[in-house]
């Protein structure tokens, strides 16, 4: 081997070195810094598979959506969103309110004014999914149901109504008479 191809050779292994080096070094400080940190694990329950456990001795209402629908009438340009309500709880459910919003997390076609957009979700930032309707349901014993209906007098071509995944459901747990 010439002087030559044994600068150059030696230069390769120099730096291959120097890269196997860099590595374990990044590797070894990132698990010290991960070490250090504390872990933060951020649950989503609607995702759950398992339905939580209620403690038996809890005294307390749990209004759930159990169903939700909606009815499309072209005559007046307006649909019909039914929303399904059940009570899980082991207590009478009172001041129930549920806010519709039809459009959170619609798909909208993107084909606006001839632009070709691909189609994507709508943010709930969009004003367009922040409109909604609050209506109010009849007080549930536990296990009842019942279907609550809002009205909307809009029709858009480029986005239909979703599925109203995550209701904003508030009650109150009606209290127990000693």
């Amino acid at each position: 081997m010439t002087p030559m191809r044994w600068l150059i050779f030696s230069f390769w292994v120099f730096v291959g070195g120097m890269l196997v080096w860099q590595s374990y070094t990044y590797e070894t400080n990132l698990e010290k810094v991960n070490d250090a940190q504390p872990q933060h694990f951020f649950f989503d329950p609607s995702r759950d598979q398992k339905p939580a456990a209620a403690d038996p001795n809890l005294h307390a209402a749990d209004v759930r959506q159990t169903g939700y629908s909606v009815t499309n009438n072209p005559v007046s340009k307006s649909f019909v969103c039914h929303v399904v309500l059940t009570n899980k709880g082991n207590a009478r459910a009172v001041g129930i309110q549920v806010f519709v919003r039809p459009f959170r997390g619609a798909l909208v076609n993107g084909a606006r004014n001839g632009d070709g957009e691909l189609p994507h979700r709508l943010s709930d930032n969009d004003p367009l999914a922040q409109q909604g309707q609050s209506v109010e349901a009849p007080d549930l014993a536990p296990g009842e149901s019942c279907t609550v209906s809002a009205t909307f007098f809009m029709s858009r071509s480029d986005v239909q109504p979703s599925s109203n995944p995550n209701p904003q459901i508030t009650f109150e747990t009606e209290k127990a008479n000693p």
